[in-house]
C-alpha cells in the first residue's frame, strides 16, 4: 500500500467529550498554554505499515505536567483542548454535525473543514490519541501564550492554510504537517524521560532511540527542543 493511498487522519468524527470547548476557552482567557502532549495514533491498517504513516495530534493544557509525580491524578483528569488537522468536515457526519452545534467541536474555518480542535482529559488523550506513543512536552514562562493568541498566529482566518480542501497525504501536507508547525510556535521542551513508546522494547532503549516510534519529520522537529 502506497502512502498516497492512506489517509493520515484519525476517524471522521471528533469524539468530543461533553464538555463545550467553547466554555473551556472562555475560562482560559486570562491564563496561558502551560504544557502539551504529542500523540502518536494508529491508523487503520497503519500498526503494519511504516513509521511514517501515523496520525499525530497535540493536547494543549494549561497546567505544567508534574514531572516528579507519578499517576499525578490532577494532571490525568485536566481538560485539555486537542487540536488536529486533517480530512475533516462538521457536515460529514450527523454525529459531527450535533457537536458543532452543541459547541462541543470547533472548525476553525467554519465549512471549510480541516482544522478543529475540541475538549479531551489528558488520560483520555493519551489512551485514545497515544496508541503508538506519547511525549509529555512542557513550556517555559517566556514561551507561554494565551490560545487565542497560539490559534491567531498559526491559523489566521484569512489566510484559509490548514482548510479541508488542501489537505493531501501525497503531497504532505497532512496532520503531521500541522503538528510539525504548532511545535514551532509553542517551543515546548523535553528529556528522555518524558517520552512514552507503546512498544515494550523501544521504551528501554536510549533517548533517541525512544523517539522511534514517532514519524521522522516530526521527529527531527522534535529534537530542536530535547534537554538532556
Amino acid at each position: 500500500m502506497s502512502i498516497s493511498s492512506v489517509s493520515f487522519s484519525s476517524s471522521i468524527a471528533s469524539a468530543s467529550s461533553a464538555n463545550s470547548v467553547v466554555n473551556l476557552i472562555e475560562q482560559w482567557e486570562n491564563k496561558s498554554i502551560a504544557s502539551c502532549v504529542l500523540g502518536i495514533s494508529k491508523i487503520g491498517l497503519s500498526s503494519n505499515l511504516s513509521s511514517k504513516i501515523a496520525h499525530s495530534a497535540l493536547l494543549l493544557l494549561q497546567k505544567k505536567i508534574d514531572y516528579d509525580v507519578d499517576d499525578d491524578e490532577v494532571i490525568l483528569n485536566e481538560n485539555g483542548i486537542i487540536i488536529e488537522y486533517g480530512d475533516y468536515g462538521p457536515n460529514k457526519s450527523n454525529i459531527e454535525k450535533e457537536y458543532v452545534k452543541n459547541g462541543l467541536v470547533i472548525y476553525r474555518y467554519g465549512d471549510k473543514g480541516g482544522l478543529r480542535y475540541y475538549v479531551k482529559k489528558y488520560k483520555d488523550f493519551i489512551k485514545e490519541f497515544g496508541d503508538i506513543g506519547y511525549v509529555d512536552l512542557n513550556i517555559d514562562e517566556n514561551n507561554q501564550q494565551s490560545f487565542s493568541h497560539f490559534i491567531d498566529k498559526i491559523a489566521k482566518i484569512e489566510d484559509n492554510k490548514w482548510i479541508q480542501y488542501k489537505y493531501s497525504a501525497s503531497f504532505n501536507f497532512h496532520c503531521q504537517t500541522f503538528t510539525i508547525e504548532a511545535l514551532k510556535e509553542l517551543k515546548p521542551y523535553f528529556n528522555s524521560s518524558n517520552i512514552y513508546p507503546q512498544n515494550l522494547e523501544l521504551a528501554t532503549k536510549k533517548s533517541k532511540k525512544k523517539l522511534d516510534f514517532i514519524p521522522s519529520n516530526i521527529k527531527t522537529e522534535l529534537m530542536n527542543f530535547y534537554k538532556r
